[in-house]
């Protein structure tokens, strides 16, 4: 989240009208976000139980066992439908 650096030092704060100090220091600003991101639960990525099908799908039930907090994103039902092996091209981090 630390390398949105406009998303979640500025527009988040921003938007929300949150008067919040940032502090200086790449360090001391993620550890600001991540205190800050626990503290408002709204911005916590839950890992529902859908996500959890998914994440087991795609990294296997070991580690998707271990993951915390996830963000999910959803194919568009009336956009063209990629197959699994474009979504591996797509997102190489998801492994074989």
């Amino acid at each position: 989240m630390s390398s949105y650096e406009s998303q979640f030092y500025e527009w988040l704060p921003w938007v929300g009208r949150y008067e919040v100090p940032l502090p200086e220091g790449q360090e001391a600003r993620k550890k600001w976000l991540k205190d800050w991101i626990l503290d408002h639960p709204r911005w916590t990525p839950a890992v529902t139980p859908e996500i959890r099908l998914s994440l087991e799908k795609w990294y296997g039930q070991s580690k998707a066992n271990e993951i915390k907090y996830a963000e999910a994103f959803e194919i568009c039902e009336f956009g063209r439908q990629p197959s699994e092996e474009e979504i591996r091209q797509l997102f190489p981090m998801l492994g074989d």
